[in-house]
């Protein structure tokens, strides 16, 4: 054997050691992981432990006292329905209906439009007992109109304004009674 052969020889075998070192290297790699899933896998047990000893059958009864409330909440609020203030909807009748009819056409002052508008608005923000303190008889329909009044809202008296222009509330500006006194 010659030099050139032994180098060959020396060389080839340097590198099936590197390739096996590297092949071991990460096989040790590998079986750590696998240690950190053995890690994993007691966690889980405990895991498991600990859920048995939770008392589902608490949280079970707390969940059916729950529906037992709801259903008498909503037994409550039927009641309540009846006394809840609706807003009827207004009847549009066409001009040639009435003429068919041969009934005069009712005009509507601007003046009630106004309070219906005033009204209307307060009901549907909760306020009831309302009470007008303006004189709407001469009031124009195109003009802004400030309308004080006096309401209640859950037994608390109410007092302000309502602003209403080109037929539509603008603005409500209403304050607790109990809040005007130190």
């Amino acid at each position: 054997m010659d030099l050139l052969q032994f180098s060959l020889f020396f060389v080839a075998l340097l590198v099936g050691y590197v390739l096996v070192h590297l092949r071991l290297a990460r096989f040790e790699e590998h079986m750590q992981k696998l240690a950190g899933i053995r890690t994993l896998d007691e966690r889980l047990r405990i895991l498991a432990e600990s859920f048995e000893k939770l008392r589902l059958d608490k949280l079970e009864q707390q969940l059916e006292r729950l529906h037992d409330d709801l259903v008498d909440l909503r037994e409550a609020t039927t009641d309540v329905r009846q006394a809840v203030y609706e807003i009827p909807q207004p009847t549009v009748v066409h001009a040639a209906a009435v003429e068919a009819a041969g009934v005069a056409p009712i005009v509507e002052s601007p003046g009630a439009r106004v309070l219906a508008l005033v009204e209307t608005r307060l009901v549907q923000l909760g306020y009831g007992k309302i009470q007008v303190l303006t004189d709407l008889s001469e009031v124009r329909a195109e003009r802004e109109v400030e309308v004080h009044v006096e309401c209640e809202r859950a037994g608390m008296s109410t007092k302000g304004r309502v602003v209403v222009r080109n037929g539509a509330v603008r603005d409500v500006i209403l304050q607790n009674v109990a809040t005007m006194f130190p």
